[in-house]
């Protein structure tokens, strides 16, 4: 039995809950839980925000107390933080000097686009799983770290995104759910004119769209944030649902490596959704383009495969529902975790 302190996020929608879950499912690990989330009080108020910045580092102090108290007593082979933004690389350093192993899984495009706090934390851990295909082998080249790093690709989340059947009602006739990004807004702006004369029915939801909705048709839904089971449910609603992801990677004027897949890749097809996906050397491993997932390079071939698919809803349904089966037999965060721990256990193996 693998023991495991799992330091994380906690809200339901979390890729940190997710996997932490999933890794509590499986047959080979006993966890115990550090929700990262609650020290970290999140403000809503403008005036608490400066209040909470003066106090985020005593903030920081009571995690790490937290952790060092629950080593103490658990007494881990692993201490495993999701990402790990709020820990500095003392603290990690701090944690190897008690004999445990400390891990990241580190779910996002660089490690260099957070801070140089971050950054050299990153590089403290014994050992990151990437979800990124391309960090194992740029992880010494282009990021200039010295430890080991292994690839696990993100998944769905079967508590949550994992529906049978497909929707049976729905609204909008392209939709897409992203955090804004420029090279987002930009994609959409241009679908937009690419579009105009075809009366689409477009919803965009997400954090930050909202501030930029004067630059968008005034017909086009907006509805902001989406997390949890709400975030499925309105997924759902799209008859296309559009998945881009971030190809333009520039950090301190250097250009990296752009992203190949997101959670969106594996969640939209457990949720049993048509969708369109950046096309990416990545994503074309994973899904058939033909009789799955289309992909687009463009703008101008996404507006095409949007016209050509949404008056064919049976060629929609039946991609969709190969998506889906593709993704519940081979995409879960079960699946993940079992990689995880197979990594975990060749490592204490050796």
């Amino acid at each position: 039995m693998m023991k495991i302190i799992y330091v994380g996020e906690s809200w339901l929608g979390s890729c940190a809950r997710s996997l932490k879950e999933a890794l509590a499912r499986n047959s080979q690990v006993d966890l115990d839980e550090v929700n990262e989330d609650h020290f970290f009080p999140k403000h809503r108020a403008k005036w608490l925000r400066g209040i909470h910045r003066l106090l985020r580092q005593s903030y920081r102090q009571e995690l790490y107390r937290e952790i060092l108290a629950r080593v103490a007593v658990f007494q881990p082979d692993y201490v495993i933080v999701y990402k790990g933004y709020s820990l500095d690389a003392n603290f990690v350093g701090q944690l190897r000097s008690l004999g445990v192993q400390t891990v990241n899984i580190y779910p996002d495009c660089s490690p260099h686009a957070h801070g140089e706090r971050h950054r050299k934390a990153v590089g403290a851990y014994d050992l990151v799983i990437s979800t990124k295909s391309f960090h194992p082998a740029l992880w010494q080249s282009s990021y200039g770290y010295a430890n080991t790093c292994a690839f696990v690709p993100q998944g769905y989340d079967p508590n949550l995104h994992l529906v049978a059947s497909p929707p049976v009602e729905q609204l909008f006739d392209v939709l897409l759910i992203a955090n804004w990004r420029i090279e987002y807004g930009d994609l959409m702006k241009r679908l937009a004119v690419l579009l105009e004369r075809h009366q689409i029915k477009v919803g965009i939801g997400g954090p930050g769209w909202l501030q930029h909705r004067s630059e968008f048709p005034a017909d086009w839904v907006f509805v902001g944030a989406m997390v949890g089971r709400s975030y499925v449910e309105w997924l759902r609603q799209g008859k296309i649902c559009i998945a881009p992801v971030t190809r333009e990677v520039v950090i301190n004027g250097a250009r990296q490596h752009g992203d190949e897949d997101t959670t969106r890749t594996y969640e939209l097809a457990a949720a049993h959704c048509f969708f369109i996906h950046r096309r990416t050397d990545f994503v074309k491993t994973l899904y058939c383009e033909e009789k799955e997932v289309p992909m687009f390079d463009s703008p101008e071939e996404l507006a095409a495969k949007i016209l050509y698919y949404l008056p064919r809803s049976e060629e929609r349904s039946y991609m969709a529902g190969r998506a889906n089966m593709r993704a519940v037999a081979f995409y879960s965060t079960d699946s993940r975790a079992a990689e995880v721990v197979t990594v975990l256990s060749e490592r204490l193996a050796g």
